[in-house]
């Protein structure tokens, strides 16, 4: 009878465990923010508003738009144009952003501040970005915390996906490089960036079922015509 009772509460922790996934908002300049949720590396969702979807499930990538009134999807591992302009729409000079990390060496100064952001004690440490352009210096706010950590490797997933489907992209490359030079020093993962990217919360709840995969309506293209979708 035991291991029947024990044999049980396994299988419900399995079935818990399959549905339960992480939600996490975060803030962007003007106003503006985007929602991740996944329940481990290979299941994520971006949500970035007006319909905007990144669906990873597995090895499949999709981002999911609308055209007019219907709502579209492209497979993102044969359309790297389509990422390019997904990285437009989390935030706007985001290239320019990025690319003034390219080459820089990148330096993390402790200072003695602690911020509480999205729910989660933060320390303060300053970015220094020494290039040959010359040094700039920037704040992050990081964390420890399992959950913070959890989200730092879905982020770094996020990073080499990117990375892979557009090789040649020197924001979204230098986007990954950034995130792994944080993780190789150990200083946890990022709660605030400056004023371009922070935490607004974090929620733990079951998803429901096919929450990365494409939605029912969705019709699947392969036509390149991504630049005119975005233009509203």
């Amino acid at each position: 009878m035991k291991k029947y009772f024990a044999a049980c509460l396994l299988m419900l922790a399995t079935l818990n465990a399959a549905y339960a996934g992480t939600i996490s908002r975060w803030n962007l300049p003007d106003g503006k923010m985007f929602t991740l949720i996944y329940q481990d590396k290979q299941h994520i969702r971006i949500e970035l508003g007006e319909g905007h979807q990144v669906l990873i499930n597995g090895a499949k990538s999709h981002l999911v738009t609308r055209q007019g009134s219907q709502r579209i999807a492209m497979d993102l591992a044969n359309m790297g144009g389509a990422l390019e302009a997904f990285g437009g729409l989390m935030m706007q000079n985001a290239q320019q952003r990025m690319d003034q990390f390219k080459g820089s060496k990148v330096q993390f100064k402790k200072t003695d501040r602690i911020e509480r952001i999205g729910g989660y004690r933060g320390e303060v440490y300053q970015v220094n970005l020494i290039s040959s352009k010359g040094n700039e210096t920037h704040e992050v706010v990081v964390s420890k915390h399992p959950d913070i950590l959890a989200l730092q490797a879905v982020f770094l997933e996020l990073g080499k996906r990117a990375s892979e489907i557009v090789p040649n992209n020197q924001g979204l490359g230098t986007m990954n490089y950034f995130s792994r030079q944080a993780q190789s020093v150990g200083i946890g993962g990022v709660l605030r960036y400056g004023s371009d990217l922070s935490l607004r919360e974090v929620e733990k709840k079951k998803l429901v079922s096919g929450a990365f995969q494409l939605p029912q309506g969705v019709t699947l293209i392969t036509l390149p015509v991504f630049p005119s979708m975005m233009t509203r």
